[in-house]
């Protein structure tokens, strides 16, 4: 696994921070409080979103920010993966913002806002949980040489719990409390007293079984019997309800006798009020068709007129009046003509005295001679003339056409009278006609179900007459008597299944209770079985756990010699390293032994790290089946001097390791001289900026 970079928004004294990480041996390097460590702490959030232990998220979230978010970019297994998450202020708490909490692989969401979920995937993906992190990437300040300095029963007890060995021993402990546990169980069951009265409830079971057997028997008999008297019971009702269907038949014919007489009177009744209703009707339609023969008689005088007046004699009323009009208006142009004829000869009479008396002309009053008098005056009479003869026309014309208009107003008038009386006669023949009809259908009808009454009164006279009262009397004391015989043979019955009941109860309780004995009796036999079991367990737990530690400590000697030969320079070389039982670490020099107490600070330093990563080597693979490819280190030169050139020992031990990726952060610029990408952290007012020095 290898971290190709973080960001870090609001985070401590980060307010917006990206620093990229390259493989091999990365030094973060700043002065003391520049914010080196925030970035571990956020590499540590992002993968696991859990505060350090005995803290809350306040250490995180930088003060006066209400959010703050990390993300996270790694590369595994040919993946790449993004994390993000968050961190908001509610109140005066500060918890994770799971809005924004996401787990992506190769571009696509795998997992997201449950952190649950998001730690299942980052496990499943990446082999990676909290404790192996924090107990073996990373290295926190002041750390690298806690398992040296620890005494051999506390390393024992923490690398045995790193390693999944204490889980043996916890095992062992754990299952004395279940040997005493299911020893008591069947100490329990063998005094229990359904187990001791077994047998007793086997004789009850068996005699109970013997009686049930013989009221079955009981039962079968009754209801044989039962069944038997409740046929005898349907036959004795059938035969009743038959002489009752027959008397009842009897009844309803002589009911329906007098319905059918009284039926075919009132038929009888309805043909004479509806032959008396068609004659009366008969009569009408008669009277009202000879009164629109009168009315078309008279409407073919009418239209004689019509004819008269220039209109066919079918002309429509609408016509008429259209003709009307037409006459009207030409009596009104006739009379305009006759007024301006009058005008014209008072006027012409006017000019012409003119002439005569005074001998100038009408027009422009100037004197004109005897020839043009005598012209003037001979073309006025003759105008005079033509106009009275013009108005006589007029005159006559107008009277003719007054006389027309009189006459085919008249004729115009009483064919409205005509059409609407003829309307009304022809709607009251429609409707008496239709009520004609109606009537001699009903009269049909009528007479038809007379007929049909009679005929159905005739077919009942030959019916047959009904039980008597004797036949039916004897019917119902048969019933009765069946009827008796089946309710005591159901009560007997009852009182047999009741009792049945009884015995089938007590034979239940005691089934029951044979059953939970033998429950009991395989529990007490389990129980001791399991007692064998659990000591064979604990007996291979105490066993098998010093055989698997002599394994693991020989593969981590092979570890831990491996390492410290790969960061080892010419000063260290040939030391070889021996781990006990309780994995404490023993030094030989050219073959002397050598206290631990007793090396070098650069010694310690080397044996502390391949010691760490050695162990680290062997914890991840038991953990993960993977190598440990990824190394947080903070602050390892912590108590190291640059005198004694351990520091750059140290420096140069980590650049050698043959590891994916370091992330070491330090305050020591000679240790960072060794490493391959070096990123400086530097903070004003307050806030942390980071700056590559070395790609």
């Amino acid at each position: 696994m290898r971290i190709e970079a973080v960001r870090l928004e609001n985070i401590r004294s980060h307010t917006s921070t990206q620093v990229d990480f390259r493989e091999g041996f990365n030094c973060l390097i700043g002065g003391l409080g520049a914010g080196k460590t925030s970035i571990l702490m956020a590499i540590d959030f992002a993968l696991f979103g859990e505060p350090l232990v005995g803290r809350s998220y306040a250490y995180l979230l930088r003060e006066g920010a209400d959010r703050g978010r990390v993300t996270l970019w790694i590369t595994h297994g040919g993946s790449r993966y993004v994390i993000t998450r968050g961190l908001r202020r509610v109140g005066n708490r500060i918890v994770q913002d799971t809005g924004v909490l996401k787990l992506f692989k190769d571009g696509k969401v795998i997992a997201e806002k449950k952190a649950s979920s998001v730690a299942e995937q980052l496990a499943q993906e990446l082999g990676l949980d909290c404790e192996l992190f924090r107990e073996i990437m990373w290295v926190r300040q002041e750390k690298l040489k806690e398992v040296l300095d620890m005494s051999s029963r506390e390393r024992q007890k923490k690398l045995d719990q790193l390693l999944g060995l204490e889980d043996f021993e916890r095992a062992w402990l754990a299952l004395r409390d279940y040997e005493r546990d299911y020893k008591k169980e069947a100490e329990f069951y063998a005094k229990d007293p359904d187990v001791l009265a077994r047998e007793r409830l086997e004789a009850e079971h068996e005699a109970l079984v013997e009686e049930l057997a013989k009221l079955a028997a009981k039962e079968g008999e009754l209801k044989e019997e039962l069944a038997k008297a409740r046929e005898e019971l349907e036959e004795a009702r059938s035969r009743l309800s038959e002489l009752e269907k027959a008397r009842m038949k009897v009844e309803e014919l002589r009911a329906r006798r007098v319905e059918l007489e009284a039926a075919i009177r009132e038929a009888e009744r309805a043909v004479q009020r509806l032959s008396s209703e068609i004659e009366q009707r008969r009569s009408v339609l008669e009277r009202l068709e000879g009164e629109l023969k009168a009315l078309v008689a008279e409407e073919m005088d009418c239209r004689q007129a019509l004819v008269l007046s220039g209109l066919e004699a079918g002309a429509s009323i609408e016509e008429v009046e259209k003709r009307l009009e037409e006459l009207e208006e030409r009596l009104r142009e006739l009379r305009d003509e006759q007024v301006r004829a009058e005008s014209d000869i008072k006027s012409a009479r006017a000019s012409l005295e003119v002439i005569l008396t005074q001998s100038t002309c009408p027009t422009c009053r100037r004197f004109i001679s005897e020839a043009e008098r005598q012209e003037l005056s001979a073309k006025l009479r003759k105008e005079i003339v033509k106009r009275r003869h013009d108005l006589e026309a007029a005159r006559e014309e107008a009277e003719k056409l007054e006389e027309l208009r009189s006459k085919l107003s008249e004729a115009a008038e009483r064919l409205r009278m005509i059409r609407t009386r003829k309307e009304g006669l022809e709607a009251r023949l429609e409707d008496e006609r239709a009520l004609l009809a109606r009537a001699e259908k009903e009269l049909d009808e009528a007479r038809m179900r007379a007929e049909m009454l009679k005929a159905e009164l005739e077919s009942l006279e030959g019916e047959p007459a009904g039980p008597t009262e004797e036949e039916l009397r004897a019917a119902r004391t048969e019933v009765e008597e069946a009827q008796r015989r089946v309710l005591e043979l159901e009560r007997e019955l009852a009182e047999l299944q009741a009792n049945r009941k009884v015995v089938r109860g007590r034979l239940e309780e005691c089934e029951r209770r044979l059953k939970l004995a033998e429950e009991k009796l395989a529990r007490m036999e389990k129980a001791r079985k399991a007692v064998e079991l659990v000591k064979l367990l604990r007996s291979a737990y105490r066993a098998v756990q010093p055989h698997l530690r002599t394994e693991v400590v020989r593969q981590a000697k092979l570890l831990v010699q491996r390492v410290l030969d790969e960061i080892s320079g010419p000063e260290e070389a040939g030391m070889m390293v021996e781990i006990g039982q309780d994995y404490t670490p023993v030094v030989k020099v050219a073959g002397r032994e050598r206290s631990i107490a007793h090396l070098s600070g650069g010694e310690r330093t080397l044996l502390a790290l391949a010691y760490r990563i050695g162990m680290g080597h062997l914890i991840t693979r038991y953990r993960t089946g993977q190598p440990l490819d990824l190394l947080l280190l903070d602050e390892p030169t912590e108590s190291l001097g640059r005198e004694d050139l351990s520091i750059d020992r140290l420096a140069d031990a980590i650049a050698r390791l043959k590891m994916e990726q370091v992330i070491a952060v330090s305050h020591n610029e000679a240790f960072a001289e060794r490493a391959n990408h070096v990123i400086r952290v530097e903070k004003a007012d307050n806030v942390s900026r980071v700056l590559v020095e070395r790609p």
